[in-house]
């Protein structure tokens, strides 16, 4: 069962979000982003607590074999797609740049810290 409240949480996230970026209303775009940002810090505190009582989870929803590999591919596909998504605009190639910058970063760190 705590494998599809993680799975029902994360899809109400994600809708959030994007409903949150096409929303006219500003009372709504706030609401959402509220919703966005805190809903995963309060799931977190479930899952960590559930964990301590009743053990790891093993398997949850949309897990990749390595996160290493998940990171990599993520990172290849921004590179390759760089000027599609930026569409020649240096400021939002700087953007893509940071987001390619966070996941190498973040995989020397899964590599080569212990």
């Amino acid at each position: 069962m705590i494998e599809e409240l993680v799975k029902r949480i994360f899809k109400a996230r994600n809708e959030a979000h994007v409903r949150h970026w096409m929303t006219s209303s500003y009372a709504e775009h706030k609401t959402l982003g509220k919703y966005y940002e805190d809903v995963i810090g309060v799931l977190d505190q479930l899952i960590e607590a559930y964990q301590g009582t009743f053990g790891i989870i093993e398997t949850l929803p949309d897990q990749t074999e390595s996160m290493i590999k998940a990171l990599n591919e993520e990172m290849l596909w921004l590179n390759e797609n760089r000027e599609k998504i930026a569409n020649n605009i240096p400021a939002l190639e700087n953007i893509v740049d940071e987001l390619t910058g966070l996941h190498a970063k973040t995989l020397y760190k899964l590599e080569n810290l212990r």
